[in-house]
């Protein structure tokens, strides 16, 4: 009997024991000494064994940052339970605190984005003026969840940084952790372009076309790099899946002057230039103060490229005339950003406009989504040379485009580079219009009263048409298609104050003050100088009213004689 109860006693004695030592390596944490830029983990609170929120990655990794750049990611947090849960972000262990003291947030089961932004300046030490073998760079870290943000930064000298930044809730607190490299000077090999993006604009088939990019290392190793001819498929897409965005670039390859900037011939219909602009390696800059540029587009949201910004710049956007607020996306000094100005608009037209108030703003394009890009057949881009080796020279590449089996349309596409370092692309977009020749197209008056609206496409306009109530007239004379060679677009404003329509070959006008008038497009393309079964396109105006008449008959119409005087040629037409 005894024996019995010392067994029971012994296996009593096991049985409570387990659970001590099963515990232990799930719950109990292992000192150690975190690595430089980590936090050291805090004792997990009883509440934490059951999760409360859900992190999506617990860690990123922002990878080498350069001193005057900046990375960044994002964390997806949701909560698990029912309801909400109030939570908030700090800064890491021993950063200063810049605005703030935590940032406060509300999650739920529908996940929200926890931005980490991270950017280096230049030398810290040394721009106090203090020598030092081992400098230490000003880091400041911006994190952002809803439009509220808080900003931390540090002194941190070159090396590798893993912090840790905590989150915490009632009852307990969790970390997410970032990674990132600092390195005051690119050892490793990197290929870069100019321009990255190339706008052939909009041509008609049949033509072969070619522009030059520049191929350069910012690294201080060789780089070895070759091209992988396109094949319909891009950098990261699928062979089947087409692109959804149409890129505009703003760079002017012929200027009429150094330092003289003009607006792209196919882009002269969307685009405004406002106030004192210059170029900059044939992109529009602004300096020295105000100017605005506006651009209209079609489709679902745009972005813009800025080819550089100078500190203490500030620039306003608008979108369809209402201000958008873009939480420090302009603030700072930087090159080569995108930023995201809209998605997930009614596909239609809009109208974006960046007015720059101060500082300096260069500008590089567009990219508007929600236009499906098609690709061309093999072959039809093609790069030379196709392969080299670059250490510190530059290598010109001819990009060539052969549009001869191309139907209308718009095309995209990616060109791979293939380096000892990885993988980096150049974009090339190209719109393709019918093949217009010397065919014309039928320009239709209507009028309402004195005033006289022509238009090549009165379908698109039927709804203008018939709430101003116009008569139709019938048709006028015939312009020239798009890209006919020997022509160009002819203007169309409108003053809704004194009813009168003007039109001109020239965007700005020519001498006619367009103060009152809106600019309402071009409606097809007229001859400047005589060809060939043209004829003279005549222009009247009446001083008295304000308003204009045109016609292909050198002698006015008996009731419009009182009045209207002979006001030049306006171009030639079919």
């Amino acid at each position: 009997m005894a024996k019995k109860i010392i067994v029971f006693i012994f296996a009593m004695l096991i049985f409570y024991s387990l659970p001590a030592f099963a515990a232990t390596p799930a719950d109990q944490k292992g000192t150690h000494t975190p690595s430089e830029g980590a936090a050291a983990l805090k004792p997990m609170h009883p509440e934490e064994r059951y999760p409360v929120l859900a992190i999506i990655p617990g860690e990123v990794d922002l990878g080498l940052i350069k001193p005057g750049s900046t990375a960044f990611r994002e964390f997806k947090l949701s909560g698990i339970s029912p309801g909400t849960l109030e939570c908030a972000a700090a800064c890491p262990d021993n950063w200063e605190v810049l605005s703030g003291q935590a940032l406060p947030m509300t999650l739920s089961r529908e996940p929200v984005s926890l931005r980490v932004e991270l950017m280096i300046d230049e030398d810290f030490e040394k721009s106090y003026g203090v020598e030092s073998t081992d400098p230490a760079f000003a880091a400041r870290m911006k994190m952002e969840v809803a439009g509220k943000d808080l900003i931390c930064r540090k002194s941190l000298k070159a090396g590798q940084y893993r912090k840790a930044l905590p989150l915490t809730f009632a009852g307990g607190s969790r970390f997410v952790f970032i990674d990132f490299w600092i390195h005051p000077e690119q050892v490793m090999p990197l290929i870069s372009f100019f321009p990255q993006r190339l706008d052939f604009g909009s041509q008609p088939p049949g033509k072969i076309l070619s522009q030059k990019i520049e191929l350069t290392n910012k690294g201080r190793e060789k780089l070895h790099w070759s091209v992988v001819v396109p094949s319909g498929a891009g950098k990261s897409e699928s062979p089947g899946e087409a692109k959804q965005e149409r890129y505009f670039s703003f760079r002017q390859e012929e200027l009429p002057e150094p330092g003289k900037y003009l607006i792209p011939e196919h882009l002269k219909d969307s685009t405004e230039l406002i106030g004192r602009w210059t170029e900059k390696n044939g992109y529009p800059l602004s300096s020295g103060g105000a100017g605005a540029m506006k651009f209209r587009f079609q489709g679902t949201g745009v972005s813009v490229f800025l080819e550089s910004h100078a500190p203490g710049g500030n620039c306003a956007v608008y979108l369809d005339e209402a201000p958008l607020i873009l939480p420090d996306e302009l603030s700072g000094q930087w090159e080569k950003k995108e930023i995201l100005v809209a998605e997930g608009l009614a596909d239609g037209p809009h109208a974006l406009k960046l007015v720059v108030k101060r500082g300096v703003l260069e500008l590089e394009g567009v990219k508007v989504f929600g236009r499906e890009i098609q690709r061309g057949p093999k072959g039809w881009i093609t790069v030379f040379p196709n392969s080299g080796t670059t250490l510190s020279e530059i290598d010109y590449l001819n990009v060539r485009v052969d549009t001869t089996s191309l139907v209308p349309g718009v095309y995209g596409e990616d060109i791979l580079f293939q380096t000892n370092t990885g993988e980096e692309a150049a974009e090339v977009y190209i719109g393709i219009v019918p093949d217009a020749g010397h065919k014309g197209m039928d320009v239709y008056l209507y009028s309402r009263g004195a005033d006289y609206l022509y238009t090549s496409d009165p379908q698109a306009e039927a709804r203008l048409l018939d709430q101003n109530r116009y008569i139709k007239e019938g048709i006028a004379f015939r312009l020239f298609a798009p890209q006919t060679p020997g022509t160009i677009p002819f203007h169309r404003w409108h003053n809704p104050v004194i009813r009168d329509h003007f039109y001109s070959h020239d965007r700005s006008g020519g001498n006619k003050r367009l103060d009152g008038y809106i600019y309402e497009g071009n409606i097809g393309n007229i001859a400047t100088s005589r060809m060939t079964n043209t004829r003279e396109l005549y222009r009247w105006h009446n001083p008295t009213t304000g308003r204009h008449y045109y016609s292909t008959q050198p002698k006015l119409l008996p009731a419009l004689k009182r009045g209207y005087r002979f006001d030049g040629i306006a171009g030639y037409v079919r």
